[in-house]
């Protein structure tokens, strides 16, 4: 049982590795071609589709399966742990990486709440602003929430200020949002549940 297991893992791998063109070419054929109507194109569409199951279950299998991740990391990085120099380099990179990986993803979460007016009023009289430029930062529950947010629904032109609004909106999509928080919350929990694993094992 264990044998089948390991050829099936090794299949899937192989097919993640070697079967991206089935998913370049069946999105190539649905752009020019449309939806599939013959068998060929529902047997391709369904490759591709088994592409997309494999690749999940490989990236897992990246996670799980320490051997595989540190043999990756040698091969995409360079990084290589024979020693306790080169672990303490490679934890050291792996930390400075999250931090940037986490202070960019942060800024691009707040700039999903941030909200930009800018209102021209070209009959203004001489000697006063033609323009009010508003920036500030909103969370809704119906935009950063919501499955099918609109950028612009909730952000109104103030009332105050006549004029015709030129841009009135997120300065990013607020559907980002949730996307955004789940992807920090999942680094924070995963480096430390790796990291306390690894100091178990130490400890030991």
């Amino acid at each position: 049982m264990k044998r089948i297991l390991a050829e099936i893992h090794y299949a899937v791998l192989r097919y993640v590795l070697w079967g991206w063109p089935v998913v370049l070419i069946d999105a190539s054929l649905d752009a020019w071609w449309g939806e599939p109507a013959t068998l060929w194109r529902h047997l391709l569409n369904d490759a591709g589709f088994a592409y997309v199951l494999c690749a999940a279950a490989a990236l897992a299998a990246l996670v799980l399966d320490k051997g595989r991740r540190e043999r990756s990391m040698a091969w995409l990085c360079g990084l290589r742990e024979g020693d306790e120099r080169e672990r303490a380099v490679t934890g050291d990179a792996a930390k400075t990486t999250l931090l940037l990986s986490l202070s960019f993803q942060v800024v691009l979460l707040v700039l999903s709440l941030t909200t930009v007016q800018l209102v021209w009023n070209a009959a203004a009289p001489k000697g006063t602003p033609h323009g009010l430029l508003s920036v500030g930062l909103k969370f809704n529950s119906a935009d950063q929430l919501g499955l099918f947010p609109l950028a612009s629904s909730s952000v109104q032109a103030a009332p105050a200020v006549p004029g015709r609004a030129l841009f009135r909106g997120y300065l990013l999509p607020p559907a980002v949002f949730p996307i955004l928080l789940v992807s920090i919350l999942l680094q924070l929990a995963a480096f430390r549940a790796f990291s306390r694993r690894r100091y178990d094992g130490m400890d030991a």
